[in-house]
């Protein structure tokens, strides 16, 4: 051991679990069961790692909390041992040149980096890439991946950090009618990824994302009330059926409240429906006990030619309701066999006479 404390001493990071790594192969009897305590922010690297997640979205989010950690030469053979790459363990210690603290500062999975103040965002043009990989990739610089017990990997988006009154489809962003139903198009560069594939979950007093596959114009429920429409995004046990439609609790979810409550929904007037941002007229929660109570589902979903979907009011109901003649566009997704396609033309307005819708 005498030896060993001597190389610490001499020898380089790499050199040092190069060394070490070999004292375990050759059966020098390393105490093995401290290297099983992990700090907190360092088990959720762990985690990281064991769920396939690229080393520079670990990386980000190591230097997003500003951590470093004191790791024994054991528990660096652990990390090593379960996957965790040598640049991602230099990031943990200080970047392989920076002293470590003392007392490990925890990195907690559920906190992002701080958010800068809320801004209307330039949409991100074309079709995002639809697989996991992907998803990380441009998901990443706007919020934290995290494991969500029962879900896997989920997406928090940082303003739902910094802003505790945030759920999705509820600003910077509003809704159009299109041939494939109503379409939320969002003003967030990240927004035509998490609102036109995937659900959403609260998980500890936040909203998650937790990603899928298969596009719709939006992935919500709606409801009417006297004088106003809601909405509120669809939870994960909603699922989708290619060619069938979606199904809740085993059987087809035709007019089904998803088991959303309240405080998933966002509420405007109708006559409020058309601006392009729905904060500043979203109703106070005194107000939205009434409404949300005297309201009722109206989801209108179907599948047309491999299509899904929403039509929710409907765009002659709603034409009534917000005296406003409706605009139909193209859906901005021009969908092929097996689902997925490519984001179109959203200026694309449908040749018919537009004073009928």
């Amino acid at each position: 051991m005498k030896n060993l404390l001597h190389i610490t001493h001499r020898k380089s990071f790499s050199t040092l679990t190069a060394g070490l790594a070999a004292v375990v192969l050759l059966g020098a009897g390393a105490n093995l069961s401290r290297a099983q305590a992990l700090p907190p922010g360092v088990q959720d690297v762990v985690k990281l790692t064991q769920a396939g997640i690229a080393d520079d979205v670990i990386l980000s989010q190591i230097r997003n909390n500003q951590a470093t950690y004191s790791l024994t030469a054991d528990q660096i053979i652990a990390l090593k041992n379960q996957g965790v790459s040598q640049p991602v363990i230099k990031a943990l210690i200080g970047g392989g040149g920076a002293a470590p603290v003392t007392t490990p500062v925890p990195m907690p999975v559920l906190t992002p980096a701080p958010a800068p103040a809320p801004v209307v965002e330039t949409p991100v043009a074309g079709a995002p890439a639809v697989s996991l990989k992907s998803f990380q990739a441009q998901l990443a610089p706007s919020g934290s991946w995290l494991q969500v017990p029962g879900l896997g990997l989920c997406w928090q988006p940082t303003i739902t950090v910094s802003d505790p009154n945030w759920r999705p489809y509820f600003d910077h962003g509003h809704w159009i009618y299109t041939d494939a139903g109503w379409s939320w198009q969002s003003d967030y560069t990240w927004g035509n990824i998490v609102f036109h594939y995937g659900r959403w979950h609260h998980f500890n007093a936040h909203w998650v994302w937790v990603p899928g596959y298969d596009y719709a114009p939006a992935w919500v429920c709606w409801r009417e009330a006297d004088g106003y429409c809601g909405w509120a995004p669809l939870p994960p046990a909603a699922v989708y059926k290619a060619g069938v439609g979606l199904y809740f609790n085993g059987a087809v979810a035709l007019d089904v409240d998803f088991g959303l409550g309240i405080d998933a929904f966002t509420f405007v007037a109708n006559d409020h429906f058309w601006d392009l941002d729905y904060r500043p007229f979203i109703l106070p929660r005194e107000r939205l006990e009434l409404v949300f109570h005297g309201s009722r589902i109206v989801n209108g979903y179907r599948v047309d030619h491999g299509r899904f979907v929403i039509e929710g009011l409907g765009y002659d109901h709603m034409s009534v309701l917000t005296h406003h003649n409706v605009r139909l566009e193209r859906d901005s997704h021009d969908v092929h066999p097996g689902g997925h396609g490519n984001f179109g033309d959203r200026n694309f307005h449908d040749n018919r006479d537009q004073h009928s819708w």
